[in-house]
């Protein structure tokens, strides 16, 4: 099954029936290639970091619920050292 095909489905269940046309198919694939360019700064990720450790002690899933930081921590050592240093400060003192 092709996008347009999906896309049509999806559609036919709103308003049953109409075709897309390919300019409408185009501008969503535009729509979903941008969405993954979005960056975090270093500054954002030093203020989100804190968040980011106390849902993964809370044994959440927080690459799911923030990637965007995840992908930064993957690709910025000064960043990601300072995730580890916080992860494991936090982590030896929920266990005191």
């Amino acid at each position: 099954m092709d996008i347009k095909t999906i896309l049509q489905s999806i559609q036919n269940v709103v308003r049953p029936q109409e075709n897309l046309q390919d300019e409408v198919v185009i501008k969503f694939l535009q729509v979903l290639e941008n969405l993954h360019t979005e960056e975090l700064s270093c500054e954002e990720i030093y203020i989100r970091l804190d968040e980011f450790v106390e849902t993964e002690l809370q044994s959440k899933d927080a690459d799911k619920i923030t990637p965007l930081i995840r992908e930064h921590l993957n690709t910025c050592e000064d960043c990601c050292e300072e995730y580890e240093a916080l992860l494991t400060v936090l982590h030896n003192t929920k266990e005191q």
